[in-house]
């Protein structure tokens, strides 16, 4: 069964190119020499051709400048099949088969009898049905007014833009002399967003469209309004009638109206037609539709910038010591390249956020950042986990399982304890790093990522090595930039900066908490060694907030031993005031913050201990 391709708007609607299977390719374009020429100056001389290949319809954009659209897709190359929609150009054609295998003489574009539908009079002069005529006519351009608004409305990105939209496409689908669209504002009234035709005095006359937002169905009047005062007592009756000179259309939305599109007609013009209201009722569910999904994807982003904003803040790396502004210099040099990176320091210094910070500052910050410990898996689970595994490829591999370098392409991977990998998953990274595409466990596929490593330990990689437990040649490759983070002992004040926002960070999770960090505990958290760095900080803290039974948090909630300073050197010589509040202090951390015993013990009233507490 042979094909046709046939043109369904432009100056010849109707134009017809057989497609016969002994001919080598067909080919579409602007110039006269083309089997199917495009009167459009969106098309170029040679845009596109088919050909017949193994019992297909193949259609290849030979690099034209707007481009091939099938069924809405852009494409360079595609299979057509019957009742494919191709636009090129402003031109749209059907492919479809034909009902005969009938070849012509020729390969040249004939009019075939489907012309009539168009309004078009045959070669032997006998006259078309008109009523059919003017209905295939009418189908045609409902369709491409369609097909345009639905393309116009996914570019639009705000809501009188895209209620524009379909303004202009009532103007061209009904042939309305005036239209107008009204949306439903916060306050719950109408306001105008887009009209065509309306001049100042007839522009914020909106009855109409009032009536059908209130009712939620279509209105339709016999004679338009003329202003808001007019008498509309006859209204259902109106709208019983089949046609008119204004309508108004609701546009629909999930939970409620949305607003409405009014269109008119002048007096002397034919009314309305049900085809026009079927039109205009499709305009108004994907305008609907659209405006649905612009608010959605305006909600998602916001989500998407504020979650972005919190994580940021959680992840953010802080610090004013010497030390630290090390890191933060070395960070945003080596941010933007794409080296590889190996992060020395001891367990909870921090290194996934510096490792986060330069995946943020990296050219791949649009990608997933991954991260993975190694030493969080076995030794036979840990290949499968960083290159994944085929189905069968052992016991409860039921099915392929994609590995995190495949999920981190084109963004960053960071390797934590990178000391505790296997062998094998040495020998494969390695690869990896040397530009080689990898196979998954019991694979043979081949599987190539552009990834971003950093790497991290707290381990003596170099020590390794020259144990033989780790490759020299990963070690070598892995610090192609080594940074060291300090430990938090070495950090000065950067502590009690941290301490702080953590603090902040936990009242607001939680909801309650205390509202200071008091002066001893602040002395406890200088002289605390904190062998857990910044991860045993965050949690010392949080214990603080969640048990702490008074407004300031006191060393026994933070749960660090108590530092001994009876061996220290003489307390330097401060006011009485400044004594008096740092021995309130020790005495509410000795009862445990219990302010009920500590004014037992000072031998003062709780309003006088309240004083002494928030005297400044």
């Amino acid at each position: 069964m042979t094909c046709s391709l046939l043109i369904l708007n432009g100056s010849a609607p109707g134009t017809t190119l057989r497609l016969d299977t002994t001919k080598t390719e067909f080919t579409i374009g602007r110039h006269r020499t083309r089997d199917l020429q495009l009167d459009d100056e969106r098309v170029s001389r040679l845009h596109a051709k088919i050909c017949y290949q193994s019992g297909n319809w193949h259609m290849e954009d030979c690099g034209s400048t707007n481009g091939t659209v099938v069924n809405s897709q852009s494409v360079d190359h595609s299979i057509l099949e019957a009742g494919d929609l191709i636009r090129i150009g402003d031109r749209l054609i059907l492919f479809v088969k034909n009902t005969s295998d009938e070849t012509p003489d020729s390969a040249e574009p004939i009019q075939f009898n489907s012309t009539k539908l168009f309004g078009r009079i045959p070669s032997d002069g006998d006259p078309v049905d008109s009523s059919l005529a003017t209905t295939m006519s009418r189908v045609v351009r409902d369709l491409t007014v369609l097909c345009r608004l639905a393309n116009q409305l996914h570019q639009r990105s705000s809501t009188s833009s895209l209620v524009s939209v379909a303004v202009e496409a009532l103007v061209d689908g009904i042939a309305a002399d005036t239209v107008s669209g009204w949306l439903v504002g916060p306050d719950g009234r109408l306001r105008r967003v887009a009209d065509w035709g309306n001049d100042d005095e007839s522009g914020d006359d909106h009855l109409l469209a009032s009536l059908a937002v209130e009712k939620n169905e279509v209105i339709r009047l016999e004679n338009p309004i003329r202003s808001v005062e007019e008498t509309i007592d006859d209204v259902q009756e109106l709208m019983a009638t089949d046609a008119g000179l204004a309508i108004g259309i609701p546009i629909p939305g999930r939970d409620t109206c949305r607003g409405a599109i009014e269109c008119r007609r002048l007096p002397d013009r034919k009314p309305f037609s049900s085809s026009d209201l079927d039109f205009s009722v499709v305009v108004a569910h994907q305008t609907g539709s659209a405006l649905e999904n612009l608010e959605h994807r305006e909600r998602l982003e916001q989500a998407n910038q504020e979650l972005r904003q919190r994580i940021h803040s959680q992840t953010s790396l802080t610090g004013t010591s010497p030390s630290m502004q090390n890191v933060l210099d070395q960070i945003a040099r080596v941010g933007p390249t794409d080296s590889t990176v190996l992060i020395l320091g001891e367990s909870g210094t921090g290194k996934e956020l510096v490792a986060r910070s330069i995946h943020d500052l990296s050219r791949h910050s649009e990608g997933p950042f991954i991260a993975v410990n190694c030493a969080a898996f076995s030794e036979s689970l840990l290949e499968s986990e960083l290159f994944g595994h085929e189905a069968g490829a052992f016991t409860g591999a039921d099915r392929r399982r994609l590995g995190q370098f495949e999920r981190a392409h084109r963004g960053t991977i960071f390797l934590d304890e990178v000391g505790e990998m296997t062998s094998s998953c040495q020998a494969k990274l390695l690869r990896l790093l040397e530009g080689h595409p990898f196979e998954r466990v019991g694979g043979q596929e081949t599987v190539s990522v552009s990834v971003r490593v950093v790497a991290a330990t707290h381990r003596d990689l170099a020590d390794l090595a020259r144990q033989g437990k780790f490759r020299e040649d990963l070690f070598y490759r892995l610090r192609v930039i080594d940074m060291h983070l300090p430990p938090l002992r070495e950090r000065d004040d950067d502590v009690i900066e941290l301490a702080a926002q953590f603090l902040d960070h936990f009242i607001r999770q939680i909801g309650r908490g205390p509202r200071r960090l008091s002066q001893i505990a602040l002395d406890a958290i200088r002289r605390y060694e904190w062998p857990g760095n910044v991860r045993e900080l965050k949690n010392s803290v949080e214990r603080a907030v969640v048990l702490s039974r008074s407004d300031e948090i006191m060393p026994i909630d933070l749960g660090i031993p108590q530092i001994d300073t009876g061996t220290e050197d003489p307390p330097e010589l401060i006011p009485l005031k400044d004594a008096e509040r740092k021995h309130i202090d020790y005495v509410l951390w000795k009862v445990g913050g219990n302010k009920t015993e500590a004014c037992r013990v000072l031998g003062i009233s709780r309003a006088t201990l309240y004083a002494k507490l928030n005297d400044d």
